[in-house]
């Protein structure tokens, strides 16, 4: 059965992915104007144009947008929170008419950077150590406050998505920065110890999770679903690196610079179990050599010639 779907942040990397998933029929939304005063304006606007578009039919937004990541200022995290709360109130005043649900991606490595006892499932008490996890913890809860007494909301927690495409210029994307650095044979620089374990999921495979809860939530009843979306296999940094030289048969150094702490070691997860979605995760040597090929395609292209 084919879904009409809103996926707000269809840009990004997890957003692209759910956007091209099948079984959805995408709702083709105009450029929201990030960062700047009309963008609550313009999704208010598009909202109407969602509502009119899907009609009885049953459908789903996702809201994977967001710029930010772990250093990303307060100031700019205060703003992106004030926009997501700014939609969940239009939505909640402006409901489609068919069934339907919201999505929100939220962040693992966010939440639970100070919970104990790992690996952590979605009942872990969350426990963000900085202010990009308390904005994202503050995330799930506006849409809890406002639109789960209204309709379906799943929270979906992902573990440290990675797959093509991914932004070159964003502070994130470990996977991807290290495929740089052996193709350009520059160092890599690593700002946490080196046995820090984190759970890698291939970008596709998150979208999969995501898409069964969007026609799960058609049929289910209202209130808050949190899911942990993990790939179940966590690595260390130092492993990761060594499957990154193994793939791509290159070796590059590595520059160790710790940024300021706490560190969270151990961020294993224990994936919510999802028929027919759980179980079926990318291997990551997979999943890096997908990444390179992508890079080296990039490098072919003159895409890369801002870093090289």
């Amino acid at each position: 059965m084919t879904l009409k779907a809103w996926v707000i942040g269809a840009g990004g990397l997890v957003g692209s992915a759910v956007a091209r998933s099948p079984g959805l029929d995408v709702f083709a939304a105009a450029p929201v104007p990030w960062g700047t005063a009309e963008a609550a304006d313009v999704l208010g606007a598009e909202l109407d144009r969602f509502a009119d578009w899907t009609g009885d039919d049953e459908w789903g937004i996702v809201w994977a947008a967001g710029a930010g990541v772990m250093l990303t200022s307060q100031e700019s995290l205060d703003l992106e929170l004030e926009l997501f709360d700014s939609f969940c109130a239009s939505l909640a005043a402006n409901l489609p008419t068919g069934r339907g649900g919201f999505y929100l991606v939220s962040s693992a490595g966010g939440v639970y950077a100070g919970s104990s006892q790992p690996p952590f499932g979605p009942a872990t008490p969350p426990r963000p150590l900085n202010a990009y996890g308390r904005m994202k913890l503050a995330q799930e809860q506006r849409a809890v406050d406002t639109v789960a007494s209204l309709l379906p909301v799943t929270i979906g927690r992902l573990s440290n998505a990675y797959g093509p495409g991914q932004d070159l210029f964003k502070q994130q994307g470990l996977i991807t920065q290290l495929g740089l650095s052996a193709l350009l044979g520059r160092p890599a620089t690593i700002f946490a110890p080196l046995p820090t374990l984190r759970d890698y999921i291939y970008v596709d495979d998150a979208a999969r999770f995501v898409v069964a809860d969007l026609h799960r939530m058609t049929g289910a009843r209202l209130g808050a679903t949190r899911r942990v979306v993990s790939s179940g296999r966590a690595a260390s940094i130092a492993e990761l690196i060594s499957i990154v030289e193994q793939v791509t048969g290159r070796t590059f150094p590595v520059m160790h610079r710790l940024a300021g702490g706490p560190y969270f070691l151990d961020l294993r997860l224990r994936t919510s179990d999802q028929v027919g979605v759980a179980g079926q995760a990318t291997l990551l040597e997979t999943g890096v050599a997908l990444v390179y090929d992508d890079l080296v395609r990039q490098l072919a292209d003159g895409r890369l010639a801002a870093l090289v």
